[in-house]
């Protein structure tokens, strides 16, 4: 029997097609769960276009679901608000995180379950995405290989996957300056959340690295598999969709991109890696972002505000760097995917 008696799920909704909601909950109601663990799922309807509540009616016979409304605030936002009723429930064991797009694979949460087992307080799995990347682990070369990087500096938990594990603080650096964990795998120890949250700044992008950092930065104890454990999909995901230079999803993308680097620079711990990374992604994200808000400007359409006013208070003189960025960008002669 199992040491973990309850799992929380936390699903953030906001979507405009039928059905993506009921294909993540099918994932979550196939578990095959360990003897004593329930399920309870935290739905939050963040402002969502079709409402979750025209899904939810066919599940509440098969699963515990808690539905939590409010305005939209974002992914990071949505979480918290989950987050806080767990806390505030005060049962639940183990938190795991499934975006409204993604379907967990039948043996993700006793997979997760037998890790942490062994006294760690995070784990992640390896994913796939039909039509972006076969498998997650292979897009990064610090996952590449079953981790064969990072086999020095794990012990193997698990040799079928492989699942390694880490000592306290040993990834840091990892996590912040490569993507080690989709958002939809990750599932932690209740007890190592604490008062850590989702920053809710970073609406479109880097709110999820940001607080696995501040977790692996408090010390908490890292498993990683290689089994494949979760299918991402296509519904309204903010990061995959925002990509087209007329649209203002990726100007607000590019924003949060910048906004996570400044965030970082001027973190209290800041290792000469970290520090390297956040200058060299600030640089970049300033150019594409400098580039599109103008871009925006000069086509007489209205940048989104909201990130803009966020980065001032961390550089008020980036209204005056962006011009030359901008005219840096236009006169590139590179192919256009090259210039940003």
């Amino acid at each position: 029997m199992s040491a973990f008696r309850r799992v929380g799920v936390v699903i953030p909704f906001y979507q405009r097609e039928a059905g993506i909601l009921s294909r993540a909950l099918g994932g979550v109601a196939a578990q095959v769960l360990p003897e004593g663990v329930a399920l309870r799922v935290y739905v939050v309807d963040d402002g969502s276009p079709r409402p979750a509540t025209t899904e939810l009616s066919d599940w509440h016979a098969r699963l515990e679901i808690v539905l939590i409304e409010q305005a939209n605030g974002g992914p990071g936002r949505a979480r918290n608000a989950a987050l806080d009723r767990i806390e505030a429930d005060g049962d639940v064991d183990l938190v795991a995180f499934l975006d409204s797009d993604d379907v967990w694979h039948p043996q993700h949460i006793a997979d997760a379950i037998a890790a942490l087992g062994h006294g760690y307080d995070f784990y992640c799995c390896d994913n796939v995405r039909p039509g972006t990347y076969a498998l997650f682990s292979e897009h990064f070369p610090v996952l590449a290989g079953g981790g064969a990087g990072l086999a020095a500096r794990s012990v193997v938990v698990d040799p079928e996957g492989p699942v390694r594990g880490f000592a306290p603080q040993e990834l840091c650096d990892d996590v912040a300056v490569s993507y080690l964990s989709h958002t939809s795998t990750v599932v932690l120890r209740a007890g190592a959340i604490g008062d850590l949250r989702f920053d809710p700044d970073l609406r479109s992008a880097g709110e999820d690295r940001m607080f696995w950092l501040m977790l692996a930065l408090a010390g908490a104890r890292v498993a990683i598999s290689w089994r494949v454990n979760v299918t991402c999909g296509q519904g309204v995901n903010l990061f995959f969709s925002a990509h087209d230079w007329n649209s203002p999803a990726t100007v607000e993308r590019l924003g949060c991109e910048l906004l996570f680097a400044e965030k970082l620079l001027r973190h209290e711990i800041l290792t000469e890696a970290r520090r390297n990374y956040a200058k060299s992604r600030a640089r970049r994200s300033r150019r594409a972002y400098s580039f599109l808000f103008l871009r925006m400007l000069v086509r007489l359409r209205p940048p989104p505000l909201g990130t803009f006013r966020r980065l001032l208070a961390f550089d008020p003189l980036l209204p005056l760097r962006m011009p030359p960025l901008f005219l840096g960008v236009l006169l590139d002669r590179r192919p256009a995917g090259e210039r940003l």
